[in-house]
């Protein structure tokens, strides 16, 4: 399998998590600051500083208005970091990013397939060749999710409450899907307009749960719903259900290796 890895996206991004996760606790902070002013400058004490009797005033707001913005931070950069940062996974002793694990998980198929890893416009996860088109919406939290048709739920923990700066959190990845199929079916639909032979290869798309840790209840869900072992079988069944023409795979692989952003392919030697 070929590889195309937007690894300055991926680095940029992990940067920018950590730094707004820095930004959110430093805000934290100064709410937890902000409470001890009543402490600090009494009300019944008069101020000389105009500065200091305005916070002596106002350190109400400023303590919860530092306590939500610093949550909102806090979360934002905590998902960015959970994405694209390196971390260990259960019943692994090897550090990985989400993008490494799922490479790993698919290793194994020649050099027909295409994995795209932040390197097409619009999408994170893709695989090409004699499967198709299919996109995915990889999650790596740890814990229990209930899939009921198109309805995500996470039932309450105090494991969950406690880590909620640790989570990605579930959102909602069967809109996620679809967002990624027509992003992928407008990459291909412009393929067609400019005279490539990618007319009729199917667009799919698959939530990957990678996190060995992560159980998952499914009651019809309207998307595919995978654990990350259950990766490869299902792009071999894809590959027999669409039976593509070689020619096709090519013509497919070609032209989404020319639309890859910042990125040079890495071959694996294994074949399947």
């Amino acid at each position: 399998m070929k590889i195309y890895r937007n690894t300055t996206e991926i680095k940029k991004k992990e940067t920018l998590g950590r730094r707004i996760s820095l930004g959110g606790l430093a805000i934290l902070f100064v709410g937890l600051m902000s409470s001890f002013v009543p402490t600090w400058y009494p009300p019944e004490v008069p101020q000389a500083s105009p500065l200091i009797a305005f916070i002596q005033v106002n350190w109400m707001y400023f303590s919860f208005g530092a306590l939500f913005a610093g949550f909102i931070l806090a979360s934002i950069g905590s998902h960015y970091i959970n994405r694209y940062a390196v971390r260990r996974w259960p019943g692994s002793k090897v550090l990985a990013r989400p993008d490494q694990l799922v490479a790993r998980s698919l290793k194994g198929f020649d050099n027909k397939y295409g994995l795209f890893l932040y390197s097409l416009p619009k999408v994170g996860y893709a695989i090409a060749g004699p499967c198709g088109l299919i996109g995915l919406v990889p999650r790596g939290d740890k814990g229990k999710v209930t899939v009921t048709g198109a309805k995500w739920k996470e039932p309450f923990s105090l494991g969950r409450f406690f880590t909620v700066f640790a989570r990605e959190g579930i959102g909602n990845p069967g809109a996620e899907v679809d967002d990624q199929k027509a992003a992928l079916q407008a990459l291909l639909d412009a393929g067609i307009a400019e005279g490539h032979d990618l007319a009729g290869i199917p667009v799919n798309g698959a939530v990957l749960f990678i996190n060995p840790e992560m159980q998952v209840a499914l009651d019809g869900p309207s998307v595919e719903v995978l654990r990350a072992d259950q990766m490869k079988e299902y792009v071999r069944r894809m590959t027999k259900e669409v039976r593509l023409k070689s020619g096709q795979v090519r013509a497919l692989n070609d032209f989404l290796a020319i639309k890859s952003e910042g990125s040079e392919a890495e071959e694996e030697k294994d074949e399947e």
